[in-house]
């Protein structure tokens, strides 16, 4: 007879806080394998996990509530740019009327859940899910397509900074979603290029 998963209960607040730091903290320091954390640092969140809480889980279940966590965060980063949407950071909730709501689900069920229960965390999430640390728009975070710092210096010298040239670059503009940030990078990217050439 084969033992039966049992299914994991995410509801207690400092064990989603904590997954969400640990996640955060194994990527800056160690960084990913692709799209998912690498095999030590799934290790390094179990234990965390497991010393803190003793809440006791496998990588498939931190794989799962990632993933839902991202779903939940896509929708509410999309409802809370939305236009006309009335966001309440304080109590992290929207004030929609009910079609709107109705409306709303039927596009996107996840954003059905963010009625009665706020995503977790917001702070946190922004970090990790967006890909920008606090500290601008162009830095580097968990699912940023610019280089990790340390690697971005260690292949520059500083005296070349002498002959660098400035060129001026439209700012980015406030109307961005998480699917385009990576694109107006790109974008960027290629318009620094042919500005140089």
């Amino acid at each position: 007879m084969t033992e039966k998963n049992i299914r994991t209960n995410w509801k207690q607040e400092c064990v989603v806080k904590t997954f969400l730091e640990a996640f955060l903290h194994e990527i800056t320091l160690i960084g990913l394998k692709g799209t998912s954390l690498k095999p030590k640092s799934w290790k390094n969140v179990t234990e965390k996990l497991k010393t803190e809480h003793n809440f006791i889980v496998d990588q498939k279940q931190m794989k799962n509530h990632y993933d839902y966590l991202k779903s939940r965060f896509v929708a509410w980063s999309k409802q809370k740019n939305k236009t006309g949407n009335v966001y309440n950071p304080v109590t992290n909730t929207f004030n929609l009327p009910e079609e709107e709501w109705q409306i709303e689900i039927k596009l996107n069920k996840v954003v059905g859940s963010l009625r009665s229960t706020p995503l977790p965390f917001p702070e946190l999430c922004v970090q990790l899910f967006e890909g920008s640390t606090s500290n601008g728009f162009d830095s580097w975070g968990p699912s940023s397509t610019l280089p990790r710092p340390s690697e971005e210096v260690s292949n520059h010298n500083l005296n070349d900074l002498e002959n660098f040239e400035c060129t001026q670059m439209d700012p980015p503009t406030q109307d961005f979603s998480e699917e385009s940030s990576g694109q107006s990078r790109e974008k960027n990217k290629v318009k620094e290029t042919l500005i140089q050439s």
